[in-house]
């Protein structure tokens, strides 16, 4: 018998690529199982409910406001915390249970299975955060928000999410201990709360801002008269991102990780990181407040300090109301509340012959202001709309704490009572004058004829600057008010429409008042 030759058996090769992508693939799905984020995420979801949610239902169905309480950072602060958390604690599990030789043994770099643990850890938080606020805005666009949503603000916290977690997985990777990660949340809930009470350019970095000096934070307008400026949330969003490759970065410096090609990829992506980050330090150096936003210079485009085109929604009758259309909506409730105000000045020489609406011009805007301008005049009326009115002291120098903001501007009573006031001054002062006493007079005679109860016209006259010099109690100027205002309606606007040019040339004496 003879004996048959086989050929010999090629040597099998691996295909290294190849087996470094199954192992990683297998870990990373291994790791979305096991994560300790997932056990972590029902607190921090809870706390957005109470905290961002909550808060932010109170305001009306506006995108500008139901972003607002977004822009302040406010999800970024529930999530951030519980995400460092949980993060640190990933970071040092293995170094905890004593089975970090075993795992720097396998063929995977000791980099890419830390990138796929810190990848697993990430996802889950990315993925909650962006539900929340998925839910947030799509009950808005189901209460008929009208306008268009705001972007910029979910991408903040999305990137302020994703550096947390970042910072976290390195500082329990680096500092591998059973303090590690409760001191992260700890430190990481102090710093955010000492940004939201701090004010100074760089502190606008953080994603948490105090609204009281960010006017991007406060403005419920935002995105309705002129574009969202996107400046800052860009800054954040390059400061926050180069802080998350910077941690990823470090989490392949060690000795272990790997080769000393490896490492020296690793320490480049830590500079390229903390490059990014330092940029944005210098470009929030040269931010600045405007009317309309946070302005950073290098990332401006004036494109967005133009106005956005809109056709005014206009209420029938004298002096029309004109609102903008996203606040269409609340244009009955305004026109009935200024409907004592329109009636007392329609018609008489120099009135305004319309009440537009435009955008709050103050830094923190009340809860409404007009001024009368224009050939043939018109008023240009601002409503802070969808604001909750926490900066804004009115008449009687208490917080408003009538209502609700909802049901603020829902309602021709509460406007009548909160709004009108702030209308009615300007406008009378505008068309009649405070130079003489028988302008002060008849001012002051009109305003009661309005509805603007005396006793708030001091307080109106320091919040509105105008008119000055109103009459105190007992003097001729507030009797000679009285009585005109107590003139039926049609004999106060016959005089005033045959002696107002006398009037605001102060040919007019208090004894020749009606």
């Amino acid at each position: 018998m003879s004996a048959v030759l086989l050929p010999a058996r090629a040597p099998r090769r691996i295909a290294l690529p190849g087996v470094l992508r199954t192992s990683a693939g297998r870990l990373l799905r291994l790791e979305l199982r096991r994560s300790p984020m997932l056990w972590i995420l029902p607190l921090a979801v809870l706390v957005f409910w109470l905290d961002t949610y909550r808060s932010t239902m109170v305001l009306p169905p506006l995108w500008g406001s139901r972003a607002l309480i977004l822009r302040q950072g406010s999800a970024a602060d529930d999530f951030a915390p519980f995400v460092i958390g949980a993060a640190a604690w990933a970071g040092g599990r293995d170094r905890r249970r004593g089975t970090d030789e075993q795992v720097e043994a396998t063929a995977l770099p000791r980099w890419a299975a830390r990138l796929t643990t810190c990848t697993a850890a990430l996802c889950w938080a990315l993925l909650a955060n962006l539900l929340c606020v998925a839910v947030l805005y799509g009950v808005t666009a189901a209460q008929g928000a009208a306008g268009r949503p705001l972007w910029w603000p979910v991408a903040v916290t999305e990137v302020a999410v994703l550096a947390f977690g970042a910072a976290g997985f390195a500082a329990g990777t680096l500092l591998p201990s059973r303090f590690t990660a409760p001191l992260a949340a700890i430190v990481v809930a102090l710093m955010l709360r000492q940004t939201l009470r701090s004010g100074g350019t760089f502190a606008l970095l953080s994603p948490t801002v105090s609204p009281m000096y960010s006017l991007e934070a406060l403005r419920p307008d935002a995105g309705v008269f002129t574009p969202y400026l996107p400046d800052l949330s860009i800054t954040r969003i390059l400061f926050m991102g180069g802080a998350a490759v910077a941690a990823l970065g470090l989490l392949g410096v060690q000795r272990s990780c790997g080769a000393i090609g490896l490492r020296r990829a690793a320490a480049a992506v830590v500079a390229v990181g903390l490059a990014a980050s330092v940029t944005a330090a210098v470009l929030v150096g040269t931010a600045k407040s405007t009317a309309t936003g946070v302005v950073v210079p290098a990332l401006h485009d004036a494109a967005d300090d133009r106005p956005i085109p809109a056709v005014l929604v206009c209420s029938s009758g004298a002096v029309p109301v004109c609102l903008n259309p996203v606040y269409r909506r609340y244009l009955p409730a305004a026109t009935a509340a200024l409907d004592p105000l329109r009636r007392e000045v329609a018609g008489l020489p120099g009135a305004p012959v319309r009440m537009d609406q435009v955008a709050a011009p103050e830094r923190f805007p009340q809860v409404a202001a007009a001024r009368i301008t224009g050939t043939p005049p018109v008023a240009q009326v601002s409503f802070d709309f969808g604001y909750d009115g926490a900066v804004w002291l009115g008449p009687g120098g208490q917080g408003r704490g009538c209502c609700s903001a909802v049901q603020l501007w829902s309602s021709a009573a509460y406007l009548h009572a909160q709004v009108l006031p702030l209308v009615a001054v300007p406008v009378v002062d505008g068309l009649v004058g405070h130079a003489g006493p028988a302008q002060q007079a008849v001012s002051e005679g009109l305003l009661q004829a309005v509805g603007v109860p005396s006793d708030e016209l001091a307080v109106l006259v320091a919040v509105q600057a105008a008119p000055a010099g109103l009459s105190g109690p007992g003097t001729p100027v507030q009797a000679a008010g009285q009585r005109f205002a107590a003139l039926p309606a049609a004999t106060r606007h016959a005089w005033l429409t045959a002696h107002l040019a006398d009037l605001r040339a102060g040919r007019i004496t208090l004894d020749q008042l009606p």
